[in-house]
């Protein structure tokens, strides 16, 4: 994108008002990650965590925000993802069960890996693989007790850019 993507501007908000948004009913607890311009997401008024590991990708911001985390389960959510739901988030949340880790996969399996629920149990399993060098959080998912959640029609919240993902600026015209 070439832009603190969090921060762009889409339909009149920044993206990550989007996240905000579909997480603020379903938590009491709210951690922003962010390594830029923190002033400006400090103005929405929630606790920022930057990566202690940078330049790993997302891995160093999922791993710096549930080593910071007082709860033991964490709903994650990428902030390019504006028409993730509510009611998505909490069905997340609610297959947990005994897993460490649950994931939306939504149409020919495809995985949103950071949109999902983490367990803190996986912080060891992240810093082991970001000291190796192994920044995939798939490599991750092979190594815990992990679930995918298949998101569809079936469903009363689904709709078709439920995932729908802006990473280029030609993405902010939908």
């Amino acid at each position: 994108m070439g832009l603190e993507k969090g921060l762009v501007d889409f339909r009149g908000k920044p993206l990550i008002s989007y996240a905000i948004e579909a997480l603020k009913p379903v938590t009491d607890a709210l951690l922003v990650s962010a390594n830029n311009r923190l002033d400006d997401y400090r103005n929405f008024g929630y606790e920022i965590v930057r990566d202690k590991v940078r330049e790993i990708g997302p891995m160093g911001g999922l791993l710096a925000a549930l080593k910071h985390s007082k709860t033991e389960y964490n709903l994650v959510l990428s902030c390019d993802m504006p028409f993730v739901s509510t009611e998505l988030m909490d069905y997340l949340s609610g297959q947990i069960e005994d897993y460490d880790i649950v994931a939306a996969v939504h149409g020919e399996e495809t995985l949103e890996p950071l949109c999902g629920c983490y367990s803190k149990s996986v912080v060891s399993v992240l810093e082991n693989q970001a000291a190796e060098g192994n920044y995939k959080l798939r490599d991750v998912f092979r190594q815990v007790r992990f679930k995918t959640v298949v998101i569809d029609a079936s469903l009363p919240f689904y709709h078709d850019h439920l995932f729908f993902n802006i990473n280029r600026p030609e993405d902010l015209n939908l």
